[in-house]
């Protein structure tokens, strides 16, 4: 998987970015870069699908891991991490699952396959990929949470609509990366949220275009309603998106945004809701698991 870059670097500079007119790509160009988007790994579907049959085990999802060579050599990694101290070198996939735990060790094959898909830019000022992820993994971990809540929806399918809920933004990235700047400067000058910008200055629903990607997909209804719809559901126990739509709520309300930072804003501290730091701490172990590398606090 291609590293997670940190986010740290940027500064208040990069809320006087330069907003020169630049072509405005049309609904049917954004629409055009959803065929272009590099498809989700066929590892990662398999994944998907093991996680959400409740017949399925580690044995599974062990067999899925091991016929793919680089999310094998993931798994492995992880395990003989610092975080996972052994007596002995673990050496198969099936061991590091044992050492992983089957909840962790899919999350972070879930995570990993879909993360790794889409390398992070350094050439763009604003959006950054790898803090769009870690709002989508942060939505994904606080979904599973509401998901379990209510007794009713499942909690698999709940964290992999959350990582997924805002594809539709990463194709407009693809289609129009300095439209996507642009909106977000302008959301960080006017102090609002970028999903009012995006949609005033590009014209595109992101979230119909992700629902049209998961369309494509062939994803699961339930997670293809939550990446159309999260913006417009209701209660969070109602359904899927209902949840991923709390949970997108929740993480961007506590700073965690989608797809870049505001620069000198507070970091997680000791004042910060219990819940908030303990999803925020989950979140930042997964990506430096699976980016191999410490992420730190990026806000």
């Amino acid at each position: 998987m291609a590293k997670l870059e940190s986010d740290t670097t940027i500064t208040r500079r990069s809320m006087t970015i330069e907003t020169r007119p630049t072509p405005r790509k049309s609904r049917e160009d954004v629409l055009k870069a959803v065929a272009s988007l590099p498809p989700l790994p066929a590892v990662a579907l398999r994944v998907m699908q093991v996680a959400q049959d409740p017949k399925s085990s580690a044995g599974d999802l062990a067999l899925i891991v091991s016929a793919d060579p680089g999310l094998s050599a993931t798994m492995l990694r992880v395990a003989n991490s610092a975080a996972y101290r052994r007596a002995r070198e673990v050496t198969s996939v099936q061991e590091s699952l044992v050492v992983l735990g089957f909840v962790q060790a899919r999350n972070i094959a879930m995570s990993s396959a879909i993360a790794g898909t889409y390398a992070p830019d350094a050439l763009n000022a604003l959006f950054r990929i790898s803090a769009f992820w870690r709002h989508s993994i942060a939505v994904a971990f606080k979904a599973s949470e509401l998901a379990a809540k209510t007794h009713r929806l499942d909690v698999p399918s709940a964290f992999t609509a959350g990582i997924l809920h805002n594809i539709g933004r990463l194709a407009i990235y693809f289609a129009d990366p300095a439209g996507v700047d642009q909106a977000i400067a302008e959301a960080m000058r006017r102090e609002e949220p970028f999903d009012t910008v995006e949609q005033e200055l590009l014209g595109y629903d992101h979230a119909e275009i992700g629902g049209l990607l998961a369309e494509r997909w062939n994803l699961p209804d339930g997670i293809r309603e939550a990446i159309g719809a999260h913006h417009a559901a209701g209660e969070p126990d109602a359904s899927l998106a209902g949840v991923v739509a709390a949970a997108d709520r929740y993480c961007t309300a506590h700073g965690v945004l989608p797809g870049y930072v505001v620069p000198d804003a507070p970091v997680v501290s000791d004042d910060s809701p219990a819940d908030f730091t303990k999803l925020i701490a989950q979140v930042d172990t997964l990506m430096e698991l699976i980016g191999g590398e410490p992420v730190g606090v990026s806000r």
